[in-house]
């Protein structure tokens, strides 16, 4: 019986050890920087590029013109982009809309499938969280059905369009609660 109990315990630990091994292959060392610029930084402009070609793929248009990158250089704004191997692979950013309330913009991941936008969505709400902002909203396209259910995968909740999204079929916004 003690031999049972000892190969057990051995092969969860082995388990969990290849699984760990397994996720950091998957996702390598992934490091967030904050952008003071982001409009002067080539990484998030090749970035941004890449998602407005990807958006207009998805949705017929590339989202540029609800938000330009300066919007993030407000004291209480912040542009992150995701490096790995000093590569960018991954940004987003979010801006106040009130003292409460910022919302997320330009998010976007060049690798799909790897977990990379959760976590830069955790960073996201890591560093609106520490600004003192208890509310995060944002919005998407309905027919981007992947981001709209990656968001409410994230814990965020359907709500009424907001701002210039008001009377837009085609848009869908989203609110989260911090803690």
């Amino acid at each position: 019986m003690l031999k049972i109990i000892l190969f057990a315990f051995i092969l969860y630990f082995f388990t969990a050890w290849v699984f760990e091994r397994m996720m950091n292959n998957k996702l390598g060392d992934l490091n967030f920087i904050v952008i003071k610029n982001p409009a002067e930084d080539l990484r998030v402009t090749a970035l941004i590029d890449d998602l407005n070609q990807s958006l207009e793929v998805i949705t017929g248009a590339s989202g540029s013109k609800n938000a330009v990158l300066t919007d993030f250089e407000h004291h209480r704004s912040s542009f992150v982009i995701g490096l790995r191997d000093e590569n960018a692979v991954a940004c987003g950013g979010f801006r106040p809309v009130d003292r409460q309330t910022c919302e997320i913009k330009r998010m976007f991941s060049i690798e799909k499938g790897k977990g990379i936008g959760g976590q830069l969505l955790a960073e996201l709400e890591r560093q609106a969280g520490e600004l003192g902002y208890t509310m995060i909203q944002l919005e998407t396209r309905q027919i981007n059905q992947g981001a709209v259910n990656f968001y409410l995968s994230n814990g965020y909740q359907i709500i009424d369009n907001y701002g210039i999204y008001q009377g837009r079929a085609e848009a869908v916004c989203f609110a989260k609660r911090l803690c």
